[in-house]
């Protein structure tokens, strides 16, 4: 979580690394993902501090929930505030849900066309660890675990927990495919 100003510009370093951008800055006309992800961050430091701190810090909150949402809503990322972990990498624009009460650990690699969220429970969603590889078309679900360094083939549906880690699991319902590798990256 971004607590302060070192934690965002550790968070926005790492997201910036996971992209593979070298740039200070994203582009004007391109770099949209990065955008948005800088717009979560900045929303995420926000709202952790605005508390603390002055009405400055909640007309800050306000201007960063505006772009976030201007790009979840442009993009199509339906990414909530103070899931993911630092070292974010969305690989394409499109059509990508986390719920708000997921919890996703650091260097998360997600592809297009993946739904994260609960099932029956409202406030029980998937917890991910780190380093874990998402590829496209994946639903995750309900109240389970996925451990470190797993990678999950394209199309898959997870609705049971995964706590062995650096394996690669796939398949309807999902299931270990390889039990020696893990995420590739």
């Amino acid at each position: 979580m971004i607590n302060n100003k070192m934690d965002l510009k550790r968070y926005l370093d790492a997201d910036k690394k996971a992209l593979g951008k070298k740039r200070k800055r994203p582009r004007f006309l391109a770099d949209e993902v990065w955008k948005f992800q800088r717009a979560l961050r900045y929303r995420e430091y926000y709202k952790n501090t605005r508390k603390k701190h002055s009405f400055v810090k909640s007309v800050k909150y306000a201007f960063w929930s505006i772009v976030h949402h201007h790009y979840s809503v442009k993009y199509g990322f339906q990414v909530p505030c103070n899931v993911c972990g630092e070292g974010l990498r969305i690989n394409h624009l499109g059509c990508l849900i986390i719920s708000g009460n997921a919890q996703i650990g650091k260097n998360f690699n997600v592809h297009q066309g993946v739904n994260i969220g609960v099932n029956v429970d409202l406030d029980k969603a998937p917890v991910i660890g780190d380093n874990v590889f998402v590829g496209p078309g994946v639903q995750i679900f309900g109240d389970i675990t996925i451990a470190d360094d797993i990678a999950i083939a394209a199309g898959s549906t997870v609705n049971k927990s995964f706590n062995q880690p650096n394996i690669t699991i796939g398949g309807v319902p999902a299931k270990i495919i390889n039990s020696e590798k893990g995420n590739p990256f």
